[in-house]
């Protein structure tokens, strides 16, 4: 497991095989915020440097999420639609569901209510 450090909010980033697939879970620790946004932002291409496009977004640690973090979110979409990849997102708190609600995400984009759910329902 590697990890990108901001401030308020630490990504770790594990690699793992899911069937026959190479999956990286994104763990979200802390809070998006205006401090950080845009230092996330200029940093989020680290997280696809393995050229894994099959992502797991684990939010079930991140407290807050500005407009800037919600763009951050849409571009890794846009990144993982563009390389035929798969995303899945659990874990999501009851405000973060209302955020993902109103981001209005493409079908392909799983959402379950825990990382766990995420990783068992992988197909």
């Amino acid at each position: 497991m590697r990890s990108i450090e901001f401030s308020s909010l630490t990504l770790n980033l594990e690699d793992q095989t899911i069937g026959n697939e190479s999956v990286l879970i994104v763990a979200f620790n802390g809070q998006i915020t205006n401090t950080n946004a845009y230092e996330i932002n200029g940093k989020i291409s680290e997280i696809f440097q393995g050229n894994i496009f099959n992502i797991i977004l684990d939010l079930t640690n991140l407290q807050y999420i500005n407009s800037i973090g919600v763009a951050t979110l849409l571009g890794m979409i846009k990144t993982v639609e563009q390389n035929k990849g798969k995303m899945y997102i659990g874990g999501l708190n009851h405000f973060l569901e209302n955020v993902i609600k109103l981001m209005e995400l493409p079908k392909q984009i799983k959402i379950y209510p825990s990382r766990d759910a995420a990783i068992s329902n992988w197909v």
